[in-house]
């Protein structure tokens, strides 16, 4: 099958995505400069690997993991999602696609499992576009065999009610090396907090099926991951609330503005309001608005939009960033 490379869009994505990388403290200037002498060499030489993105390099250099990757380009809302990617390849119609992610959030099952599920994609091809994206590789959790002698140090690592929240399971210790399955991308965010907190070990991820998790748990846990559950406490909506994105440019962005939109429909959905079908056009008319009303009035280039929930409504907040002297 031929292979699907990320449309990395703008030119300088790579030196952008550098700069944020030495930005977080995790690469120096120097290793930015190497990564893109490795990129031009492979492309005076016309070699497959001039396709590879800039993080998939850092990688294989080991300066970076894949979950530190995606957590810097996630948090400066970088990141081009599986939705983002099937609809910029034309892979699977626009309409289908938020069909798709809606159910995913009714049925709190991840994306990519309904697209198997569902048979939108098949599971090669979720494979290649999962590790073009991410350089994570798709596996089946029946080629993972369970050893019951680590079911207690798994179960600590990583408790049950981790692991039903995030959707993330612990499957192989070998040594100071732990396997973790991830059964949703964004719940990558997840592995690093786990990383800092057991910096014994090394972590190192696949994604599965969320069946596959299923079935896992069920093992690991001795409990169904569907099974009753005792009251728990309220939804946390502040990690959700700090995501922001800053818009320099609208018609270029409308990928950024989207997984805005995402946000906001999930906490919507979160605190209690009633969905109201998909509205991602008029949630990207609505910001380019007020883009075009904030950079008049305040004479400015970049407007940083987040969310904030107030009693009576969840509002969307803008605020001018880099004014122009």
């Amino acid at each position: 099958m031929q292979k699907i490379i990320p449309n990395t869009s703008k030119g300088q994505t790579n030196q952008k995505t550098g700069e944020l990388l030495v930005g977080e403290g995790l690469v120096h200037p120097a290793d930015v400069k190497r990564v893109l002498a490795i990129q031009e060499k492979a492309r005076a030489s016309l070699q497959r690997d001039k396709s590879r993105l800039f993080g998939m390099i850092l990688c294989d250099l080991n300066l970076i993991t894949p979950v530190d990757n995606y957590c810097v380009l996630e948090k400066h809302g970088k990141l081009v999602t599986i939705q983002d990617f099937l609809i910029q390849k034309k892979l699977v119609p626009r309409e289908l696609v938020k069909k798709t992610l809606a159910r995913s959030i009714e049925l709190n099952i991840p994306f990519m499992s309904l697209l198997l599920e569902d048979r939108i994609i098949s599971k090669t091809l979720l494979q290649q576009i999962v590790f073009d994206l991410f350089y994570i590789p798709f596996r089946s959790i029946s080629d993972i065999v369970f050893d019951k002698k680590t079911r207690t140090k798994l179960s600590f690592i990583i408790q049950k009610s981790q692991a039903r929240k995030h959707k993330v399971i612990p499957l192989i210790l070998r040594g100071n090396t732990l396997l973790c399955g991830v059964a949703d991308p964004r719940n990558l965010t997840f592995i690093r907090e786990l990383n800092s907190q057991f910096p014994q070990y090394r972590f190192k991820t696949v994604f599965i099926s969320f069946s596959g998790f299923t079935w896992f748990y069920k093992m690991l846990y001795k409990e169904a991951w569907d099974q009753v559950k005792a009251v728990e406490k309220p939804v946390d909506l502040s990690l959700l609330l700090k995501f922001c994105v800053t818009i320099t440019e609208p018609e270029r962005e409308r990928s950024t503005i989207f997984s805005l939109y995402k946000r906001y429909e999930l906490v919507r959905s979160l605190v209690g309001y009633a969905a109201k079908g998909d509205r991602a056009r008029m949630f990207q008319a609505f910001v380019a608005e007020q883009y075009g009303k904030i950079t008049r009035e305040y004479h400015c280039r970049s407007i940083e939009f987040s969310l904030k929930n107030d009693p009576k409504q969840l509002r969307i907040m803008a605020f001018p960033k880099k004014q122009v002297e």
